[in-house]
């Protein structure tokens, strides 16, 4: 602050209240956003799922049993597993020459006229299976994700800068005007570059149909509340969304109303985005200092905390002190965190690190599919994770710390990853698999909040879209780590192995935040920093 007699005011939560009902109103509301969020990041998986077995269509056997079918018409393979993009070539059919068993000796051919899927294993209809994206066309599913993530690097990029320049909000309500006109129009998509436009809109809104709000909450909770409010949601409404999803997915039976289904209730954020109050210190931070004063007088009432006219005058003069000074210094931009060496290496550090625990986390959402296991339980119980993953943090952050924490569930999920690589059984390589995204999952609840308190308001915005673009270009490499399964099956996880090693080093260069109020100017921010190791 400007002078001495300001410092009391620099914190206004005392005021109005840490923790009271404004804050818990700013929770409830976060919970929808955070159920949806899962949706959002899950949904699409659900639209271009295929089924591990599918074999060429072959007219003749249509109607019967799989197992007829693949004994008669689909070669083997050297291991032993029927070939899916292939089958015998036998010119005058099955039916006219009364076949009861196959011969290895027949030509064989690519699949003409399409393929059957497994309906016990994929109980729907899918954009893959009704294109047949299999086979030599098997890529093209890991194309539109590569769409969608394309599509969050923009989002992050230009939203992140909204968040700054226009508010908290303005960031969340286009966000979620994106992810709700991309998903209704997914659902009327036909065909591959259709469907990848209308994914790409749909990735705008990733994350910032979430951080925003979640950023809001923390700016606006006490620093004994923060692990509290960052976390609750996550380990709830997120859970229990990515928990129903596949369940959502199997009721509906078709992945057009699939995509509906996921996409409308967003018009319910849209709705908490008009009502929600802006950010005080984000409108502090841009001189609209009367328009923060009201929100913390509206916020004080709510609590039933009773503030003077002297405090409130004092309040507004000290506030109004502080941005005049800013603008008389210069403009800070994201560009600013990057000018001086310390600021450089911990900004560097945070967005590597974010990058490889988005890509790990990615990683083990998709890694479900590879196990051999009943898809939509194994999917299920894996998001059960994200309960716990949002509880300890509660619990550990604030006693224990960031670092220490970050850094264990990192060295954790490289066990369990590592296990998951190696482990015979389907359900033991599984329940490996699941632990692991349990640790990496409480490693992403901690780091997205850690960078949270790291970063000073004036960029904050900024500084996590940056964060976050960079996740994205991440998490952008999980679908190609999970095709390599078609050459190695151990691949993905060897990789999330080595990755969450890498994870764990570079956490030591980061500075420690346990107890620390939200740094406000880069000037403080930096004098904090002097704790990192660079």
């Amino acid at each position: 602050m400007p002078s001495e007699d300001c410092e009391r005011y620099k914190d206004f939560l005392p005021y109005i209240g840490e923790f009271g009902a404004f804050q818990k109103w700013l929770l409830v509301c976060m919970m929808p956003s955070a159920f949806l969020y899962s949706f959002t990041y899950f949904g699409q998986i659900f639209m271009i799922i295929v089924p591990k077995d599918y074999w060429c269509r072959i007219r003749d056997l249509e109607t019967s049993p799989k197992d007829q079918q693949l004994a008669l018409a689909i070669p083997k393979l050297k291991t032993g597993d029927f070939d899916r993009c292939s089958m015998y070539d036998l010119k005058s059919g099955w039916a006219e020459n009364n076949i009861s068993i196959a011969n290895e000796t027949w030509p064989k051919v690519p699949c003409s006229n399409g393929w059957t899927y497994d309906k016990d294993q994929l109980y729907y209809s899918t954009i893959a299976t009704e294109n047949n994206w299999v086979c030599d066309d098997l890529v093209l599913g890991t194309f539109t994700m590569t769409s969608f993530f394309m599509g969050s690097m923009l989002g992050c990029l230009v939203l992140g800068f909204v968040a700054d320049h226009c508010g908290r909000l303005w960031a969340f309500l286009l966000a979620n005007t994106c992810s709700l006109v991309g998903g209704c129009c997914t659902a009327l998509c036909n065909d591959f570059y259709s469907f990848t436009a209308a994914r790409f809109v749909v990735g705008m809104a990733m994350n910032n149909c979430f951080i925003p709000i979640y950023i809001l909450t923390l700016e606006n909770v006490g620093v004994k509340y923060r692990t509290l409010a960052g976390n609750l949601s996550l380990a709830l409404a997120f859970t229990l969304g990515g928990t129903l999803l596949p369940w959502v997915a199997y009721w509906s039976n078709d992945w057009r109303l699939f995509a509906l289904v996921i996409s409308l209730p967003v018009t319910l954020l849209l709705v908490i985005g008009i009502i929600l109050p802006e950010s005080p210190s984000w409108l502090f931070s841009v001189g609209k200092i009367d328009k923060g004063v009201k929100v913390l007088q509206k916020a004080a009432r709510i609590n039933k905390k009773t503030v003077s006219d002297e405090d409130w005058s004092e309040l507004r003069r000290c506030y109004a002190l502080q941005y005049a000074n800013q603008q008389s210094q210069k403009t800070i931009s994201c560009v600013d965190l990057f000018k001086r060496f310390r600021r450089c290496c911990v900004m560097m550090v945070l967005i590597t690190f974010w990058m490889i625990i988005a890509l790990v986390y990615d990683v083990h959402v998709r890694a479900v599919f590879l196990m051999g296991t009943d898809t939509f339980l194994t999917f299920s119980l894996s998001t059960l994770t994200e309960l716990p993953a949002g509880i300890v943090p509660m619990f550990l952050v604030d006693r224990v710390g960031r670092k220490p924490v970050a850094m264990s569930v990192m060295i954790l999920c490289a066990f369990c990853s590592l296990l998951a690589a190696f482990l015979p059984g389907k359900w033991d390589a599984a329940i490996a698999a699941i632990f692991g995204r349990l640790f990496i999952a409480i490693g992403f609840n901690v780091g997205q909040q850690w960078a949270t308190e790291i970063i000073p308001t004036v960029v904050r915005g900024q500084g996590i879209a940056v964060i976050n673009v960079m996740g994205c270009a991440g998490a952008m490499l999980g679908p190609y780590i999970i095709y390599t399964e078609q050459f190695y099956h151990s691949f993905p996880m060897i990789a999330n192995t080595f990755l969450s090693i890498v994870a764990a080093c570079l956490l030591i260069l980061l500075p420690e935040t346990k107890n620390e109020d939200l740094p406000q100017s880069l000037e403080e921010a930096e004098k904090r920093w002097t704790l990192c190791c660079c």
